[in-house]
């Protein structure tokens, strides 16, 4: 179960990075909010202070995720959200 854990924030982590990275573009950058920018920033700056193998890691990681069918995904956002909300609670 922990390494269940530990993936899934890998997962979530690189789902992150990617579509913030990916909403970076310049005509997007423009639109978005002071603490949208700012989020993106961090999260760069994270990837970038990252070692090597660490960013290896998390790309293989990443394709593993997106080789995996939309309704699997589906459920593992479910099942995080879900956990994520117990642990708020």
């Amino acid at each position: 179960m922990k390494r269940f854990t530990v993936k899934a924030w890998v997962i979530y982590f690189l789902f992150c990075l990617v579509t913030n990275l990916s909403l970076a573009g310049a005509a997007d950058w423009r639109s978005l909010s002071p603490k949208e920018k700012d989020k993106i920033q961090r999260n760069y700056q994270r990837w970038e202070k990252l070692p090597p193998q660490d960013k290896e890691h998390l790309r293989e990681e990443w394709d593993r995720w997106q080789r995996l069918p939309q309704d699997e995904r589906d459920r593992l956002r479910q099942r995080y959200d879900d956990q994520r909300r117990r642990r708020n609670d």
